[in-house]
Parts: structure tokens; sequence; C-alpha cells
């Protein structure tokens, strides 16, 4: 992937849809079927969000275990002291909940405003988008093979 295409298209998509403060739903969620691509995503994230936290592993920097419960997740996003949180691969923590959790997240995400902001970064799969149609709906990114998920609501 040329990061210097990801670096100009994201830092586009970010100003577009996540930083301006006139945006209601501004929770946005990153996608790929290519796995190397994610930690693409997340770096070059981190690189334009510095005063964002980053969870990309379950108990470390500031990240809840995995194995902890929808709500506990939802309170740990807004504890986050920073201006927002990047969370790469979410299904590291939503993995053993029930479908109807994992859709009250997505929904309470998507809703979310007024709180801390929220980056998710994760592996494309259909198992998320069945889950997920109500909720976010996907634009493809041009020229490269990521997808950018917007809360229903904000279109």
């Amino acid at each position: 992937m040329d990061l210097n295409f990801l670096h100009t298209s994201l830092k586009s998509v970010l100003t577009q849809f996540h930083l301006k403060s006139n945006l209601r739903y501004q929770n946005i969620a990153l996608s790929s079927k290519n796995l190397a691509d994610l930690d693409d995503i997340s770096q070059t994230l981190r690189s334009l969000l510095p005063g964002y936290a980053v969870w990309k592993n379950p108990s470390k920097q500031g990240a809840p275990e995995s194995l902890i419960s929808r709500k506990s997740f939802l309170d740990s996003i807004s504890r986050v002291k920073q201006e927002g949180v990047i969370i790469h691969q979410p299904e590291q923590w939503l993995s053993h909940w029930p479908l109807l959790e994992k859709q009250a997240f997505w929904s309470t995400v998507g809703m979310w405003h007024g709180q801390t902001n929220v980056i998710l970064v994760f592996a494309e799969s259909h198992e998320f988008q069945s889950i997920n149609n109500n909720y976010f709906k996907s634009l493809s990114l041009e020229g490269l093979n990521i997808r950018l998920w917007r809360p229903a609501r904000a279109e």
C-alpha cells in the first residue's frame, strides 16, 4: 500500500467526516479484508491524531481487558482522557459477546455524540455487515482497499 496516498486519503476522511465541530455523528470505522492494511491504517491514524489514545491490544497501554462486558467497555471509552480513541480490531473485545450485545455496541457508537470521539479499525467480514447494516453504512475509499463506515444517521 502506498503510505503517502493512505495518509492523504485518511487526512481528507478525518477532515470531512470526523473532525468537523458541527458534525453530530462523527464516530467512524475503517475496514479492510487485508490484515496488513489494518496496521497501516492504525499507524497512519496515530500520526494524524497524536492526541488520541490507541487501543491495539487488550490490557495494554490503557486498553481494557479482553473479557469485558459491553457496558464496561463503553464506560472505558467514556473515561478516555485524550481527545479520542482509536480502537484497533475491536473484535478482540467483542468476540465473546452475544449477537444482541454486539449490535447494541455498534448502535451506541453510531449514535454517540458529545462524548469521546471513537475511530474503529477492523477486519472486514460478512458477519460485521450482517450485524451492522442498520447502524453504519459503508463508502469505498477511491484507490484503496479500505472501506469507511459512517453512522447510518449521518447520511
